[in-house]
């Protein structure tokens, strides 16, 4: 059985006194267990605060991007070995902001995938279709294109340290949400076709966790789960105020 997930993504958001006050709030008001597992993910300056603050509970903070490299010359970039020096073993890697303003492309996320997961790692590697991808009837074409490339030369062993999150890009911050026929639909997708991608590939996909995200909300957030391959939530805006995040969790 597949543990949901629920994960905030903070983005370029929230001071850290209200990065601060939201990791307070979680401590003090999640039970020590959930049945979900809760992950956030701050800015990198707010990093070594929030992960004070949460450092003797079991939510999981992560980084919202990391450099492929051990420490070098690379301005304003982070190393991995830098994040794991203050407990930080968790990244996204390819959501679709640094994709579409930044370049960042397959074969770049396989070059940070690869590397993360062999520094041991967990990768949420984000992959999704922009509107007019949906539109022309491309959406399978383009999420198999970004898991073949994207995975590429994973070895299946290192399937257990790597989450995969379906994000529509039309649905980020948009208030759009894909119905919760058409996200199944993506994962299921997902999920098949990384079963016949790697050695061991069934195995490996019906173990694999498929967060989805675009404008998850309190209110949709239990008819997605209840898709048998949506395992939790990548989620914006409604993980940076309390009472909606703790609210998702519940």
């Amino acid at each position: 059985m597949r543990r949901k997930i629920i994960a905030g993504n903070w983005k370029m958001n929230l001071t850290l006194s209200e990065a601060n006050a939201i990791a307070s709030g979680l401590k003090e008001k999640l039970p020590s267990k959930t049945d979900a597992e809760v992950m956030v993910f701050p800015s990198f300056i707010h990093l070594p605060s929030v992960s004070s603050i949460l450092g003797e509970t079991n939510i999981v903070v992560g980084s919202q991007n990391a450099y492929p490299a051990a420490l070098t010359a690379m301005t304003g970039e982070i190393a991995p070995a830098q994040l794991r020096e203050i407990g930080i073993t968790t990244s996204l890697v390819g959501h679709s902001e640094r994709r579409q303003f930044l370049g960042e492309t397959n074969e770049i996320c396989n070059e940070k995938i690869k590397f993360l997961l062999g520094q041991g790692f967990r990768v949420v590697y984000c992959i999704g279709e922009t509107l007019a991808e949906r539109e022309s009837g491309n959406t399978f074409s383009v999420l198999s294109t970004q898991i073949k490339q994207g995975l590429k030369g994973i070895e299946s062993a290192l399937f257990s340290k790597l989450i995969v999150a379906y994000e529509p890009v039309w649905a980020i911050g948009t208030g759009k949400v894909a119905t919760p026929e058409q996200a199944e639909e993506a994962h299921a997708f997902i999920r098949n076709e990384i079963a016949g991608l790697f050695v061991g590939g069934k195995e490996v996909s019906e173990s694999l966790q498929i967060l989805y995200g675009g404008s998850v909300k309190p209110d949709n957030i239990a008819s997605l789960l209840s898709k048998p391959n949506i395992d939790g939530g990548l989620v914006g805006g409604a993980s940076q105020k309390l009472d909606s995040f703790l609210a998702l969790i519940k």
